[in-house]
């Protein structure tokens, strides 16, 4: 657990250095201009109905390929302090970090060199590379293309981060709730 709290530290760092970077560009991601909640509470229901198909597909596939169900949590499925870090670490942290990194400073770097579908493709792709997960690709990448898309068109990247957000809590509740006592 201790490498894993050191892996993810050094990421928030280079993330929120590389959105610092370019401060003068970046911040105005951070406003909500116009902010909706009928569209937020839109994109948080689409979050977790994707994360009950993703969530079942998953397992679908670990059971066809590798004939049995993985469960990442075992673990901590007894323990009430653990339970918060794995949703912290699984959930809130991806959701901010990931999000800044991504559909702040990289698609907002590439906004800059390629036009619209280029940049959320490249970002996309390379959001769904860097989780090392074959598997996960036939979703990650519909995944970040929809974030991409929602991102420039609404000029903000906090609805990407609740929809991130939601998705990921989702994902670990299904996790944690259906584990094998």
């Amino acid at each position: 657990m201790a490498w894993y709290l050191v892996l993810e530290v050094a990421g928030i760092l280079l993330t929120a250095g590389f959105f610092a970077i370019n401060w003068q560009e970046n911040k105005a991601l951070l406003k909500w201009p116009g902010f909706s909640l009928q569209k937020l509470s839109a994109y948080c229901g689409i979050a977790m109905a994707g994360a009950f198909l993703v969530h079942y597909s998953v397992n679908w596939l670990n059971i066809t390929i590798f004939s049995h169900e993985e469960h990442l949590f075992n673990a901590s499925r007894d323990n009430y302090y653990a339970i918060f870090l794995v949703v912290f670490f699984t959930a809130v942290t991806p959701a901010l970090f990931e999000e800044l990194g991504f559909r702040g400073y990289l698609l907002q770097s590439l906004l800059k060199v390629s036009d619209t579908t280029q940049a959320v493709y490249i970002s996309a792709f390379l959001f769904a590379i860097i989780h090392l997960s074959f598997i996960s690709l036939f979703w990650l990448i519909p995944f970040a293309l929809f974030i991409g898309y929602e991102r420039v068109r609404e000029n903000t990247i906090w609805y990407g981060i609740f929809f991130h957000f939601c998705f990921n809590l989702t994902a670990c509740l299904f996790e944690l709730l259906q584990q094998p006592k």
